[in-house]
């Protein structure tokens, strides 16, 4: 079998809606793995012995103790996040004997994922990952391309998806294709929605795919 290289990360988007995610440390570490996976649609169970009063959001189950083996049942993720080295490597044996894909915080190099710094601009989601090596930097450069990706950018993700979706369903002999994308763009299509030129999008829209293609159509809002 061949070696894998040093660059032998897969990226990928997850689907955790449904999934277990089991956040070990409540830490401020741990807080953030708790805040980027509350509103994936995930089960969360958040265990750490210093948590002293439950959480009014029922999609988090708390449980105020030590980490105990079997906790790690059910689960698809683990984030490992307490300050001690031994229960972090303990914890992390276990989720390996059960497959499931764990994240150390105090140990990157044995992780079996890692985190990106994330961009979203409604479905539009851009990320930057250094494998771990560099948190810091991967921040650095996400925030640099935020401003170069403004939230139009997101807008314009809806409507072409909007647009895709009515091929697909009404049978259009208009083929959907990059030719398509590369005219609204070169028509100032990015302009438009900065500025909710609601009207001139409308017209742009339904010159070149006829009608039935309004925003209002499409059941896209421009607010």
């Amino acid at each position: 079998m061949q070696e894998p290289s040093k660059n032998s990360h897969y990226p990928v988007i997850l689907k955790l809606a449904g999934r277990l995610v089991v956040i070990v440390g409540a830490g401020q570490v741990g807080q953030r793995k708790l805040k980027g996976v509350l509103n994936t649609g995930a089960r969360v169970r958040v265990i750490d012995p210093t948590i002293t009063k439950e959480s009014p959001d029922t999609r988090v189950e708390f449980l105020p103790r030590p980490y105990k083996s079997g906790d790690l049942a059910g689960a698809d993720l683990v984030f490992i996040c307490t300050n001690s080295p031994a229960i972090n490597q303990s914890i992390a044996e276990d989720a390996k004997k059960l497959s499931v894909w764990c994240c150390r915080s105090d140990h990157s190099g044995s992780n079996d994922f890692t985190l990106p710094a994330v961009l979203r601009r409604n479905d539009l989601t851009v990320t930057v990952s250094t494998g771990g090596g560099s948190p810091g930097l991967a921040v650095l450069l996400r925030d640099d391309l935020s401003e170069k990706i403004p939230d139009s950018w997101g807008i314009a993700i809806e409507i072409i998806a909007a647009i895709r979706r009515k091929w697909l369903t009404g049978h259009s002999e208009v083929q959907y294709n990059q030719e398509v994308l590369h005219y609204l763009l070169n028509q100032e299509f990015m302009l438009l929605i900065t500025h909710k030129k609601v009207k001139k999008i409308d017209q742009l829209l339904i010159s070149q795919f006829g009608l039935g293609f309004s925003l209002k159509e499409l059941q896209v809002q421009i607010n």
